[in-house]
């Protein structure tokens, strides 16, 4: 059987344990704070999930070499990210993360590059990770494309209060996606785009209208990828409720909250939600041809729709990397990824997306 090490059993880490154990690994978590151990334990005993789980510092201790794992997959703070690749590459270990920091994921990539001797990956979470995934079968589909526009977006089932938002991660997370910079592809150049700008409507059935807008982090390097193989648009945009974002660009722009103030008034008007749904539309085009995907995917009993489309999308290909199949690629990119082996992956975790 093979074995993945997974860095941080938080609310991501036993999600990605859940979905590694179902697609047929033998599953160690390593993880800092006892509190974190605890809860994964009773949720994974509950699932009836086997699990050896061990309380310590993977960057500080030698848990890689003492393991001797398939893949070491990092639901750890991202800034953490870049020591624990290290020792990985140190170890001729596979490794991938969830990514979502354009810097971070600039130093794994050069690292990979000059010394891996297994294969990296970075950004496999949602955005970036599998809606970046998805828009590569999309390209795959139709031979090629002019045109790749991804719109994603974690949002309450049951919206309440001004923002009609829930946080299903730390809020340091959404004030990086908001202030930081924003890529697009425009006419076939890579260019800045406007944070929180360029809004436009957007409609899925059953949720109703709902608004897009530019945010960073969310396209990661499949913005390149296609940029290099001739696309002439290419974009990502978060989804909100409407008029979420003209609140936002007040507390930012006009109030110039910073971090701890954002973070505080955000966790003080939505705090933490269970009952969410994840929005993903994917729109690719290709001459005459469009390929077009919608899917709304909700929360269950066990994991809310972020750990789903985040975990489980980053177990899809966490297992592909640890069976050995990428093993001639240093630093792996989305278009890498071997399709029929991800559509298998995500058609077993989430089965009612039906890729």
């Amino acid at each position: 059987m093979k074995k993945a090490l997974i860095a941080g059993m938080g609310i991501q880490g036993v999600a990605i344990a859940y979905g590694l154990h179902v697609l047929g690994y033998e599953i160690i978590g390593i993880e800092f704070l006892e509190n974190n151990v605890q809860n994964a334990k009773r949720l994974l005993d509950k699932l009836n999930v086997p699990v050896m789980l061990v309380q310590g510092n993977i960057i500080e201790e030698s848990f890689i070499p003492e393991h001797n794992p398939d893949i070491v997959v990092s639901a750890l703070p991202f800034h953490l990210n870049y020591d624990l690749v290290v020792k990985c590459i140190e170890n001729g270990t596979r490794y991938c993360d969830l990514g979502g920091n354009v810097d971070t994921a600039t130093r794994i990539r050069d690292a990979a590059e000059h010394d891996a001797k297994a294969p990296c990956m970075t950004d496999l979470g949602l955005a970036p990770g599998l809606a970046n995934n998805i828009a590569e079968l999309g390209y795959l589909a139709l031979g090629g494309a002019d045109s790749v526009l991804i719109r994603v977006g974690g949002l309450p089932v049951n919206p309440e209060g001004t923002l009609k938002y829930g946080l299903t991660f730390n809020p340091q997370g959404l004030y990086n996606e908001y202030r930081e910079e924003c890529f697009a592809v425009i006419d076939g150049e890579k260019v800045k785009a406007d944070p929180l700008g360029d809004v436009e409507e957007i409609i899925f059935e059953g949720v109703g209208q709902l608004e897009a807008f530019n945010t960073s982090g969310g396209i990661a390097n499949l913005l390149d990828s296609m940029m290099e193989r001739g696309v002439k648009e290419c974009n990502y945009k978060t989804i909100r409720f409407p008029g979420h974002v003209e609140l936002i660009r007040f507390m930012l722009f006009e109030c110039r909250m910073n971090l701890k103030s954002f973070s505080e008034a955000v966790m003080n008007s939505c705090g933490f939600i269970t009952e969410d749904q994840v929005l993903i539309q994917i729109v690719v085009t290709f001459g005459e041809n469009r390929w077009e995907r919608k899917y709304v995917i909700l929360h269950d009993e066990n994991f809310t729709a972020m750990q789903r489309t985040t975990g489980f999308g980053a177990a899809a290909v966490a297992a592909i990397l640890g069976s050995g199949v990428m093993d001639d690629i240093r630093y792996a990119n989305y278009v890498d990824v071997p399709p029929e082996d991800f559509r298998r992956n995500m058609n077993q975790l989430i089965p009612e997306m039906g890729l």
